[in-house]
């Protein structure tokens, strides 16, 4: 009997200290994912009224007209500033011999109503006949809008014939 309890006692001893020495943590396994999100680049645009009507006009005076609403949506996501022209066509009457030129013609933006980060100035213009700019935009970040108001007027040439003139205002962006 002896024999047995000394190798019981033996085997509890042994297990305990077994028990109490700390063996050395082995880590977890792991494994890393990458994960990637795209901001694409959207498009710059620019939106205006699609008619504006200056009226009557007396030769030797001037008209005007208030275009409300000219925006410019910068969805780029980016901080490449941008500028607003301006160019006008020469007012042609149903008479095509009758006409009163874009150099006549001035347009007078009000300052900007700006969503984002975008510092916009105006600049008024005069002589349409080759494109102007009207707005510009600097210290840009991410996407934006501006959205102004403007006047655009022409004095009528002291010679000018009765007629009914046309012509077409283009904003652009760039």
């Amino acid at each position: 009997m002896r024999t047995i309890s000394r190798v019981s006692l033996i085997a509890a001893v042994s297990a305990a200290l077994v028990g109490s020495v700390t063996l050395p943590a082995s880590a977890a396994p792991t494994a890393d994912s990458t994960v990637t999100v795209e901001v694409p680049v959207g498009t710059l645009s620019i939106s205006a009224p699609a008619t504006a009507a200056l009226g009557t006009v007396t030769p030797g005076a001037s008209a005007s007209v208030g275009l409300a609403g000219v925006q410019i949506t910068d969805d780029r996501a980016g901080v490449a500033g941008w500028s607003a022209q301006v160019a006008l066509t020469d007012f042609v009457g149903i008479n095509a011999a009758n006409v009163i030129p874009a150099t006549a013609a001035t347009y007078t933006p009000e300052a900007a109503t700006v969503t984002g980060t975008a510092t916009v100035v105006e600049t008024p213009a005069s002589n349409l006949s080759t494109a102007k700019t009207v707005q510009t935009a600097t210290a840009v970040s991410g996407n934006n809008t501006a959205t102004w108001n403007a006047s655009l007027s022409v004095l009528a040439p002291a010679d000018a014939l009765a007629d009914t003139y046309t012509a077409t205002l283009t904003h652009s962006s760039l």
